[in-house]
């Protein structure tokens, strides 16, 4: 049946699993659903009622591929945030580093071994403390509103928007001179690498 594959395929597809236990896993999967539509069947229901009723007994497909993903791969959410924190300060460092460079261009580059276990210290706690809300608002609220960008995107620009009506720079230079104004860009930073990890790790994993 073309809806229980295309249902089973929305779970199996993003596993951190190779081809061939993905397949066996389809076909586990597929014969379980399948079981379970005679059953319904035998009892009355429609082809149709059946298929309904038994992928609905079973769950929405994101939900298990999220259930799965933690059996397989327990400590994914530690290591996305570990890979978001690194590939955010080294971004972080790269930026300063040619932005001091662009508006000061005789002085040294500010990056230093200090300021970047300073950037490790500051990024491990905030956005760390960002993610436990972000897990803890999640399991309270069973909506779609609640993603990465509402949750890290929107109130930083709200925040950006605040700080920009207090500073009103004139010029780029003023702007990138203000701590405050570049936060946004540190935020995005951690998102992109956030985001990277979560859609390249199954295909990592599988080759």
């Amino acid at each position: 049946m073309e809806v229980v594959k295309q249902y089973v395929e929305k779970i199996v597809a993003n596993l951190p699993i190779n081809d061939e236990e993905r397949l066996l896993m389809k076909e586990e999967f597929e014969n379980h659903i399948l079981e379970h539509i005679d059953e319904l069947r035998m009892v009355g229901y429609s082809e149709q009622q059946a298929i309904q009723q038994a992928l609905q007994s079973f769950g929405e497909a994101h939900h298990i591929e999220k259930e799965m993903k933690k059996v397989l791969f327990p400590h994914y959410k530690w290591i996305r945030f570990c890979a978001a924190i690194v590939f955010t300060i080294f971004t972080l460092c790269i930026s300063a580093h040619f932005i001091s460079k662009w508006l000061e261009p005789r002085n040294a580059s500010p990056i230093s071994i200090g300021v970047i276990v300073m950037l490790l210290f500051i990024c491990t706690f905030v956005f760390g403390l960002w993610e436990l809300l972000y897990n803890e608002a999640k399991k309270a609220y069973k909506t779609k509103w609640l993603n990465v960008t509402t949750i890290f995107i929107v109130p930083t620009l709200l925040y950006e928007f605040i700080v920009y009506l207090q500073f009103q720079p004139d010029t780029l230079e003023d702007w990138l001179l203000q701590d405050e104004l570049l936060i946004p860009l540190y935020v995005i930073f951690y998102v992109v690498g956030r985001q990277l990890y979560t859609y390249s790790i199954g295909e990592k994993i599988r080759g």
